[in-house]
């Protein structure tokens, strides 16, 4: 498939956006300590690094991602590449001043950029989609799944390392979204590509059944005060693989309008 890079790229990117504003608010609401939020800066960095390595082999040639940046504020996909280098720099930012250049301020100020501009790249990438040449892809329901990678994703990470009350928060607000906007979304996709939503059944069918497993299991986890982190680390895995299936299924259904 010639757009998987693309897949990892936007699915890791928005998960690791999620986990770096939940860990956030986890600490300034005294959920999390020090170290937690340290490990989730880690983790959401090595996240975002890996997606954007995979997504850099959809470009072919690296030196080509600086000609996505010509069209910067005009461009939706330039917007998409300038917004994830930002992002990127700001997780590098924090990182460095939490580890090696230790200073409060500075980190405290990168961390929050981390935050904002996981945001504004989250918000860019369905921008990139929503073009009335696709119809499959030309309605509100393509943002709809885009944000909700970011809550179910971010969330179920965000658990992992710790954060379990906005983790779980998150990832049941974006889980339950998904649920019940997917009879809508079948519903519309029935309209503008039958035999392209017909053949994405098995991913859509795999991303629910993950997501509501995983919903049950993570609402399990909030009444014990200790989970083991291999059971928390495979949940995590599983959602992020039921995201990449539905973001696969997303990507098959590209289709000219003719």
């Amino acid at each position: 498939m010639h757009e998987l890079p693309l897949v990892f790229f936007t699915v890791l990117g928005q998960s690791a956006a999620g986990l770096y504003l939940l860990s956030y608010l986890s600490k300034k609401m005294g959920n999390i300590d020090d170290k937690q939020l340290c490990n989730a800066n880690i983790l959401a960095f090595i996240v975002v690094i890996i997606g954007l390595v995979i997504g850099g082999l959809h470009v072919g040639q690296p030196l080509r991602f600086f000609n996505m940046l010509l069209g910067v504020g005009r461009s939706p996909m330039s917007n998409e590449a300038f917004l994830s280098g930002v992002f990127v720099a700001f997780g590098v930012a924090t990182l460095l001043f939490t580890l090696l250049v230790k200073n409060k301020l500075l980190r405290e100020l990168s961390n929050l950029g981390a935050v904002i501009f996981g945001l504004a790249f989250t918000w860019s990438i369905p921008q990139v989609y929503n073009i009335p040449t696709v119809a499959n892809w030309f309605t509100s329901f393509t943002t709809l799944q885009m944000w909700m990678t970011f809550l179910v994703g971010g969330g179920a990470l965000a658990v992992f390392i710790g954060a379990r009350q906005l983790g779980t928060l998150a990832f049941t607000v974006g889980a339950l979204a998904i649920f019940v906007s997917r009879a809508g979304y079948q519903a519309f996709l029935g309209e503008t590509g039958p035999l392209l939503s017909a053949e994405q059944s098995s991913f859509w069918g795999f991303q629910l059944v993950v997501l509501a497993l995983a919903l049950f299991a993570f609402a399990a986890m909030v009444f014990k005060e200790r989970a083991p982190k291999a059971t928390l680390a495979t949940c995590a895995g599983a959602v992020l693989l039921a995201e990449l299936a539905g973001r696969v299924a997303f990507y098959n259904l590209w289709q000219i309008t003719m």
